[in-house]
Formats: structure tokens, C-alpha cells, sequence
């Protein structure tokens, strides 16, 4: 009887060994893995900031997206009954401000005269 009972503590010890070695060896490469998700996440977020902070700079120095400068140009020519001055400052207005360029698109043609006359003071 003795004998039974030793053999059972001694296996029962060691499958609970090989259990504990099996987790802290799968979670030994769990971490790993993670690691390396985190450096790709901090990789990419340094990349959008570096790109980021590219275009502020081009900005800064007073470089000009041709495309943008078409797209006020159009939005410009779409409103209606303004003097060559007054068509002027929009056009500067709306290059200088994304936001009002926005809004100016989203009104109809009937409206953007008044709304761009508005803001120009005029």
C-alpha cells in the first residue's frame, strides 16, 4: 500500500511540474511576440508623425500643393458676380483657410456670394 501511494506523489509532482514549465514556456513567448507588435506600432505611429510633420514643414516654407491651388481656383470661378478685386481676396481666403474652402464647396452656387462677400468684409 505504501508503495501506491509513493508512486502517486511522485507522478502527481511531476506532470504538475511539466504543466508549470509548459505555461511559463508559452508564456515566456507570448511576450516575445508582443514586442515585436509594439515596436511595429511605435515604428508606424513615428512614421506618420515624421510624415506629419514633412508636410507642416513644406507648408511653412511657403511650398504650395499645385493641386490645391487648382481646386481654390475652381470653387473661386464658381462664384458668382464678383468684381476681379473682390474675386481676389477670395481666392487668397479661400487658400488660406481649408475650412472655409469646405464650406464655401458645400453651399450652393446661389449662396456662395453672399457668404464669401461676408467674410471679406465687403
Amino acid at each position: 500500500m505504501g508503495l501506491g501511494v509513493t508512486a502517486i506523489d511522485l507522478e502527481e509532482p511531476s506532470s504538475n511540474t511539466k504543466g508549470k514549465r509548459q505555461c511559463s514556456t508559452s508564456s515566456g513567448t507570448h511576450p516575445h511576440k508582443r514586442k515585436m507588435g509594439e515596436k511595429d506600432g511605435i515604428a508606424a505611429s513615428l512614421d506618420k508623425m515624421a510624415n506629419s510633420f514633412n508636410r507642416m514643414v513644406e507648408k511653412m516654407d511657403g511650398k504650395v500643393d499645385d493641386e490645391d491651388i487648382q481646386e481654390v481656383l475652381r470653387e473661386a470661378a464658381l462664384i458668382p458676380d464678383l468684381s476681379r478685386q473682390q474675386w481676389a481676396k477670395a481666392i487668397k481666403w479661400l487658400a488660406d483657410d481649408p475650412k472655409q474652402l469646405a464650406i464655401v464647396k458645400a453651399l450652393p452656387i446661389h449662396q456662395k456670394t453672399d457668404y464669401v462677400l461676408t467674410h471679406l468684409g465687403e
